[in-house]
């Protein structure tokens, strides 16, 4: 099977920043506050906020795994800081975003409540799942050492994103509408925005990795992950045409995955070192922890970018 068709097929199923570690958490808590745009607010009576009810339910994909590679890091005591930091700001994250899709939330670019039978009860099924494994990741005590919560949040970590996954799929189907939203702009939000879900997982993977919990599963999930991501990350910054994905529509897309390929690539020799099973010291953990908040938030201001362009023709 050619490199093409194996994309095709994984995309229908699914300048360097040196940031300080509460750089990088600074960063991440701005996602999921997107402040509406002027193209959404002049156009209000065609747009409901479909691009930005894709990005952000996106991000709920996003938090079901950081919080759990937050955790995990938090029980072994490493970047304790920044991972209760991080643990604190995914929850309430989470709480907006779902109220959001709920309710609107004009400041977030949405407008108007959700009325959709099929989209409430996904929301309502991922809120559901949402609850048990906030309560059970914020009792998570600081190193720990307790393997077995890690592994339990590890285990539900995986059916929490199907069902957010879902969601995407609900919303994207539903507001990739022509006339406030063309379908290739809902794709090129949706895979940009899955990037940063892929950063949370393989955070997770290798601190799983690094536990020693679920450690062959970890590591074929980082594999498959680390693949993925790079076989999208290609796609999105010079085009693929066999699967709709167009070229970066302006300078700065096109500039923010440049920065995102560069903090990819130097990223490659620590996820090698998780990937062969050999012991990750404290610092190497910190800086993989620190590496995949930055690549989030830097592929989560690429999705906000697309989302904006997406409307400069309304």
């Amino acid at each position: 099977m050619s490199k093409t068709t194996n994309l095709k097929t994984k995309l229908a199923a699914s300048r360097r920043f040196t940031f300080s570690g509460l750089t990088r958490v600074a960063s991440v808590a701005s996602i999921g506050l997107c402040i509406a745009t002027g193209a959404s607010a002049q156009n209000i009576a065609t747009d409901v906020g479909a691009s930005e009810r894709i990005n952000i339910a996106g991000q709920l994909s996003t938090l079901s795994q950081r919080i759990i590679a937050s955790a995990c890091n938090l029980n072994s005591g490493i970047t304790v800081r920044e991972s209760q930091a991080v643990l604190q700001i995914s929850a309430e994250q989470f709480t907006v975003i779902s109220d959001a899709l709920l309710q609107g939330n004009r400041r977030m670019g949405v407008v108007g409540e959700e009325t959709r039978p099929r989209t409430l009860q996904v929301i309502s099924s991922l809120n559901d799942e949402w609850g048990p494994l906030l309560d059970q990741a914020t009792a998570t005590a600081v190193a720990a050492d307790d393997n077995a919560q890690i592994k339990a949040l590890a285990d539900k970590s995986g059916p929490l994103l199907e069902t957010a996954n879902i969601l995407v799929s609900e919303i994207t189907g539903q507001y990739a509408d022509p006339v406030a939203l063309l379908h290739a702009d809902a794709l090129l939000i949706d895979l940009s925005g899955r990037q940063r879900t892929l950063a949370a997982q393989m955070s997770k993977d290798v601190c799983l990795i690094a536990s020693g919990i679920n450690v062959e599963q970890a590591q074929a999930d980082l594999a498959k992950n680390a693949q993925l991501f790079s076989d999208t990350l290609s796609a999105l910054r010079n085009g693929l045409e066999s699967v709709g994905v167009r070229p970066p529509p302006t300078a700065r897309i096109e500039e923010g995955l440049q920065f995102a390929v560069e903090e990819w690539d130097a990223l490659q020799p620590l996820l090698a070192q998780a990937q062969s099973g050999a012991s990750l010291d404290e610092a190497t953990r910190q800086r993989v922890f620190f590496a995949f908040l930055g690549i989030e938030a830097r592929m989560n201001n690429v999705t906000v970018l697309y989302d904006k362009n997406s409307k400069l023709g309304l």
